[in-house]
């Protein structure tokens, strides 16, 4: 019986060598961005790191802050660059204006003018709302007098059947 080849091991420097041959698919930029991510102290600058990644291994992290609330910010909205745009803006205007659309191509919006920080902006947002944890982490960051109003806001928005009449 013939020996059986040696299967490459992925902690191999040949596999290591293999890989990065290869293409990245489509799905490499939210790879590259998704969940889990941390906010380190790295002497007085704070550094955005997965879990098992750090200076001290020869990683380079994506963001080095000079405080941590703006560290922390960045945090919350990473995941939502690599995804996959929930809104985008079409290039040709038609009589409304320029349509928004959503990833399934239904058309949600028209804008006046072409403004594709809009859309990204609204895409951001959206993430942000389907984050609990991410959600959660933005208004603790916006402060506690922040947080008081929002309370108020909440409060008489849930006793109001129109929230855009307690503006």
């Amino acid at each position: 019986m013939a020996p059986q080849p040696e299967l490459l091991n992925a902690f191999s420097p040949e596999y290591l060598e293999a890989i990065d041959e290869r293409s990245e698919p489509v799905t490499a930029v939210e790879a590259d961005t998704a969940e889990p991510w941390e906010l380190r102290e790295a002497g007085k600058r704070f550094a955005l790191f997965r879990p098992w990644e750090s200076f001290e291994q020869g990683d380079r992290p994506p963001g080095i802050f000079r405080f941590r609330e703006i560290g922390l910010l960045f945090r919350l909205i990473w995941p939502a660059v690599g995804r996959d745009r929930i809104f985008t803006l079409k290039t040709t205007p038609n009589a409304d204006g320029y349509a928004v659309e959503t990833s399934d191509d239904a058309i949600v919006a028209y804008l006046r003018d072409f403004n594709p920080d809009v859309t990204f902006a609204a895409h951001v947002a959206g993430y942000l709302l389907r984050s609990p944890y991410a959600l959660a982490l933005l208004v603790w960051l916006a402060g506690p007098e922040v947080q008081k109003q929002i309370g108020r806001i909440l409060g008489s928005l849930v006793s109001s059947s129109d929230p855009e009449s307690q503006t």
